[in-house]
Order: C-alpha cells, then sequence, then structure tokens
C-alpha cells in the first residue's frame, strides 16, 4: 500500500528488498518476445525461477503458470525502441529519454521538465510506441500513471525506489538527475520492480489504509480528552466516554469554568466524529467481507477476526505470486533475521522492522489473542511450550503469527488448514461482522435481517463449493 510521497517508507514496496538479481545479459540472437497487455500484470516482466541444476534462466510469466513468484526482475532493454526514465510528482512530471542497452554505451536523447499531467500524456502518445519502455520508481501516483500509460498502447515497468534511491548523489539532485538515474540503474541490472496490484486490490489497500488512519485518529481523541481530564485529576476509568451518562458524570466532578467547558464540547465532538468516521469504514469493510467468500474463509482460521481478513486479502492480493509459505511470510516480515560472518559471528536480530508493517501488526494482534486463549487449541499450547523453552514472550507471539500466515497461505491456494476456530468462537466472529453491518444493510446485501439467520447464512456462504 502507498501512502505518501515517492521516498516515503510506505512506497516501498519490500517483496523486492531481498531479492537476489543478475546482471542484464544482452541476447545473441532477436527481441524478446512479447506478451500479451495486461492491466493488473505487467506483461513484459519475468519471475525469477528456483535454481536447479538443470535450469538457471528466466522464464516467462505465462510459462510459469500457477507458480507465479513474488520477485520481478526488470524485462530486457529494448533493442530499436528507446527507454524512458519519468520522474513523477504530484504536479509536475520530468521525463529523460535514452537509447543503448548497457550503462556505458547509453546516451541520452533529450529530456523533458515540468510537464503537467495533460502534456505529458500528449508528447508519450504521439512520440513513443510499444517498442519503447518507461520507468518509473515507486510513489504516490505511479501505478496511476502506469495504468495510464497501458491504456495508450504503451510498456511501462515500476522500479522500487529503494535501489533506485540509493544512487542518488548527496551533494547534488534534481528532477532531471533523478529520471536520468532510472534509466542507469535499470541498464545496471540493480533495480526490481514491484508488482502493480489490480484495481479491485488496490481498492481494498485504500479501504484498508483510511480504516487505519481513522482508528489511529480515533485513539488519539480518546487520550487527548483523557490527558485533558487528567489534569484535574479525574479517572473516568472503564466508562465509556461516548456515553451521555458519562459526560454528565465528568461535568459533574468539578466547578467548570464557562471556557473550559467549551473545551470540554470540543473535545467531547471531536470525538464523536472520529468515532463516526471509523464505524462507517468498518462498515465498508464488513460489507466487502460478507461478500467475498475467501474473507470468510479466512474468519475460520483462529486469531483471525472481520478486520484481518479483509487486511490479508487486500494486501497480498493473488497469493500466486509467492511460490511458497515462506516467501509470503518474508514479504510480510515476520522471518527472523540473521548476520553471520566466518566462525565467530552469527547474530540473530529477530523480525526487525522490514516488511509490510500494516499487516504484520495486525497479525501479532491476532497472534496474542491466540496465546490469550491459553491451551483451549494446538497452536496456543505450542506458543506457550515455545514461551517457556525461550523465556521471551515475543518470541512466542512472532512465531505463532508466522504459523498463521503459513496457514493462511495454503488456505488461499487450496488447501485444507489445521489451525481452525472452533464453531463457538467463528459464530462470535460472525456475530461481530452481522452487527457491524446492521440491520438495514443486511437486507440490501440479500442477507437475512434477523441476527442468528444472518449468522448461519454465513456460514454457508463459507462452507459453499464455490469459496473453494
Amino acid at each position: 500500500m502507498n501512502r505518501g510521497g515517492k521516498h516515503h517508507r510506505g512506497a516501498q514496496d519490500p517483496e523486492c528488498l531481498t531479492a537476489i538479481f543478475r546482471p542484464w545479459i544482452k541476447p545473441k540472437f532477436g527481441c524478446p518476445r512479447r506478451l500479451p497487455l495486461t492491466l493488473n500484470l505487467n506483461p513484459w516482466r519475468t519471475t525469477i525461477k528456483k535454481p536447479t541444476p538443470s535450469s538457471k534462466k528466466l522464464i516467462p510469466l505465462e510459462e510459469a503458470g500457477q507458480k507465479a513468484a513474488e520477485i520481478y526482475a526488470a524485462p530486457e532493454p529494448p533493442v530499436h525502441g528507446r527507454i524512458i526514465g519519468l520522474d513523477c510528482h504530484p504536479d509536475t512530471y520530468t521525463a529523460a529519454v535514452f537509447k543503448g542497452s548497457t550503462p556505458h554505451d547509453a546516451r541520452k536523447l533529450c529530456e523533458r521538465d515540468k510537464l503537467s499531467l495533460e502534456s505529458l500524456l500528449t508528447w508519450v502518445a504521439k512520440e513513443f510506441t510499444s517498442e519503447d519502455l518507461f520507468l518509473l520508481e515507486a510513489g504516490s501516483n505511479s501505478f496511476e500513471i502506469y495504468r495510464r500509460l497501458l491504456a495508450l498502447g504503451l510498456r511501462a515497468v515500476v522500479l522500487e525506489s529503494c535501489h533506485v534511491g540509493q544512487r542518488a548523489k548527496t551533494y547534488a539532485d534534481n528532477d532531471k538527475m533523478a529520471a536520468a538515474r532510472m534509466v542507469r540503474v535499470y541498464l545496471a541490472g540493480d533495480a526490481p520492480c514491484v508488482w502493480v496490484p489490480d484495481p479491485k486490490t488496490c481498492e481494498r489497500r485504500e479501504l484498508l489504509h483510511a480504516h487505519q488512519s481513522a482508528v489511529a485518529a480515533h485513539t488519539a481523541a480518546v487520550n487527548t480528552l483523557k490527558s485533558y481530564l487528567g489534569m484535574f485529576a479525574i479517572r473516568p476509568g472503564s466508562r465509556g466516554l461516548q456515553l451521555e451518562r458519562t459526560r454528565k458524570w465528568v461535568l459533574q466532578q468539578r466547578d467548570w469554568l464557562p471556557l473550559q467547558r467549551e473545551l470540554l464540547a470540543i473535545y467531547f465532538a471531536q470525538l464523536d466524529s472520529q468515532a463516526q468516521r471509523r464505524k462507517q469504514l468498518t462498515g465498508l469493510i464488513a460489507q466487502e467481507v460478507s461478500a467475498e467468500p475467501l474473507m470468510l474463509r479466512c474468519m475460520k482460521l483462529l486469531g483471525i477476526g472481520m478486520i484481518n481478513a479483509f487486511a490479508l486479502l487486500a494486501i497480498i492480493g493473488d497469493v500466486r505470486r509467492f511460490e511458497r509459505p515462506e516467501k509470503l511470510v518474508a514479504y510480510i516480515g515476520l522471518n527472523p533475521g540473521q548476520r553471520q560472518s566466518g566462525a565467530g559471528k552469527n547474530i540473530k536480530i529477530g523480525i526487525g522492522k522490514r516488511g509490510r508493517g500494516d499487516l504484520r501488526h495486525l497479525l501479532i494482534q491476532g497472534s496474542q489473542a491466540v496465546l490469550k486463549m491459553g491451551r483451549n487449541t494446538p497452536l496456543g499450547k505450542w506458543g506457550w511450550k515455545l514461551f517457556a523453552r525461550k523465556g521471551h514472550r515475543n518470541i512466542a507471539v512472532a512465531a505463532v503469527a508466522r504459523k498463521l500466515v503459513v496457514q493462511v497461505w495454503h488456505l488461499l491456494s487450496g488447501n485444507p488448514p489445521v489451525t481452525l476456530e472452533s464453531n463457538k468462537s467463528l459464530a462470535l466472529k460472525l456475530q461481530k461482522l452481522a452487527v457491524a453491518l446492521g440491520a438495514s444493510l443486511r437486507v440490501q446485501l440479500g442477507l437475512p435481517s434477523n441476527l442468528k439467520q444472518c449468522i448461519l447464512e454465513l456460514q454457508q456462504r463459507i462452507l459453499s463449493p464455490s469459496s473453494t
């Protein structure tokens, strides 16, 4: 999910951070074969096949079938076409046009600076063909520009911003240099390509990001009000701050001055506004989950509720990107790190902060819930044994989260999972989902208005053959 500017941490797709890439070798004969253009998959990318004694070459995506990897090598430079580095900003765009196949023989043909979006699209539609290749750096609007270029019948790829940004000079940098740098990094074979999500996945990621922002804003509003009340030694405790009786209780605790009453009214209004915003976004997520059988099936797993199930499908997208469950674990950032050198250095650094932090945080909360259930489940029992052996709760929590991710990969791949919730726990999850929808919305979605009947209908959707 892309959150900010082009060098923002959220703009980097961590699936490419641990890739091993080989420099491009110029082919001896002919041009690379062209594949059909699609909207959600880069037709010119190739997948990195696991090296075997008999084969270590790159294979096209169509030959890989259902085993599409999550790491993509950049396509080969065009033989007869040009290479265009495109530096994208919200208001202006800069392009650098090169010709060549290696960093040594590449020569700059021209450059365009400070273009608007309309002038950029007009220029590229007039001057370039499908033989040319556009390079974009992963950023806030790179996916949208990528789709617009594909709609014009042009080729484009999105390069991972971390690798491209490492080549920037510390003493001088501008938009023209950034556009040219993309081309040189690409020709050197040092920049992997980012998977461009399909429109449905992008839509879900935007909703997930908006919900997480609403949760953070609602929590900040609660803490602000509690901090203000703490100045006067008023502690609400377990009282709900949104309840009317709690607000009357707050007003009775002391003789508030007129200005202080105005401040309290502002804080309470801010709390109500953020709570309403969070409720609306939660309702939208509930609609998506109730209409998607795979999300309902994910809720059958231990520690996976409505929000986690939605986040999994929103972040992962097509699970076929990940050849093995270990690849998905590494993409999320739940695999432990290690630094080893020689015989005297072997440091284990834990999971760190790499990977998809937004999804990792939700899975950590889910694993905490599994451990809170104690020894009632085999996974919880295994987690507590690991806790007793390692002596640190966080190690057990991360290990349980890894197992959950492995089960998610198997479930989305069509394999039967093993860490399943009990029928009682699943019914409680579905009840929360039905309550989040509301009676009127349940009727609009074709669900029974009665709560118990709605739960039974959702259970039938989980077990229906169309969800497998």
